[in-house]
């Protein structure tokens, strides 16, 4: 069996396989002290993280259908940056860190999961570097939810803001990065975050097929994915917190920018 775009076993690994270690996790947390939880979240990072360094060192030794160039192989794509912000927002309890995993930590993970990166597209389902792939973005995808199922942060507009801007600064930082690399000629191909588009990616290509300019290109996605998905938890959050009905769900949100312009004023 091979993995292909959208055949069974594609979908299976976008669909139950994330389903099936979220209600994993979750049996085994409920019962849990918010203490324990957050220490066995953190165990469970460490070792996606470590189970990453062993996937990226036998991509580099063993697996033959893969070209292994180190300086286009460091974690600095969205998903291997998360491996390491994610245990650092649970530690820190960070809350903007915390939030940028829940309103893009998990979309972005669930984008690489649902697109498949083109190297691992007709690879062997039960090849090594696949089963991981899947692996550890499904976790990536999962994980951050349990900062909401267990109330680690209350959703605020303020965290919405917050967030957004680190999701931003830090694309335009790895941009910065693969301006760098390319224009030293140390890796005259990088292009971490894709912010030069992804070649046989359907949603990069969509977008750059809007706007055809490097980074700029993106910016569709903000509103296009990611401004609705952050409405919908906003939403839920907001309905689930105040024991409201769907009514009062703009008086909250309401509420939530007043006190955030407040305290804004009050900083200056």
């Amino acid at each position: 069996m091979i993995m292909e775009h959208l055949n069974i076993i594609h979908i299976f690994s976008f669909t139950i396989l994330p389903a099936g270690l979220f209600l994993s996790l979750f049996f085994l947390l409920k019962n849990k002290r918010d203490k324990t939880r957050r220490h066995l979240l953190v165990i469970i990072c460490f070792f996606n993280i470590i189970l990453y360094i062993v996937y990226k060192f036998y991509q580099a030794f063993f697996y033959s259908g893969y070209d292994f160039i180190l300086l286009y192989n460091l974690p600095l794509h969205f998903c291997n940056l998360n491996l390491i912000l994610l245990p650092l927002a649970l530690i820190t309890r960070n809350k903007t860190l915390m939030a940028y995993q829940i309103y893009f930590g998990t979309l972005l993970a669930f984008f690489a999961l649902f697109t498949i990166d083109p190297a691992f597209r007709g690879a062997p389902v039960l090849e090594f570097s696949c089963i991981v792939y899947f692996y550890y973005h499904s976790m990536l995808f999962i994980i951050p939810y349990f900062i909401l199922v267990f109330r680690m942060i209350t959703i605020s507009f303020k965290n919405v803001l917050s967030s957004s801007l680190f999701f931003l600064s830090l694309t335009i930082l790895i941009h910065i990065i693969n301006i760098i690399f390319r224009i030293s000629g140390i890796a005259p191909q990088a292009n971490y975050f894709f912010t030069y588009g992804l070649e046989g990616d359907y949603f990069t290509e969509m977008l750059k097929n809007i706007i055809p300019y490097n980074l700029i290109f993106l910016i569709p996605a903000f509103f296009i994915f990611f401004v609705p998905y952050i409405a919908i938890i906003f939403i839920i959050c907001c309905r689930i917190n105040s024991k409201s009905s769907i009514n009062n769900i703009g008086s909250c949100c309401y509420n939530d920018i007043v006190e955030t312009c407040k305290k804004y004023k009050r900083s200056k």
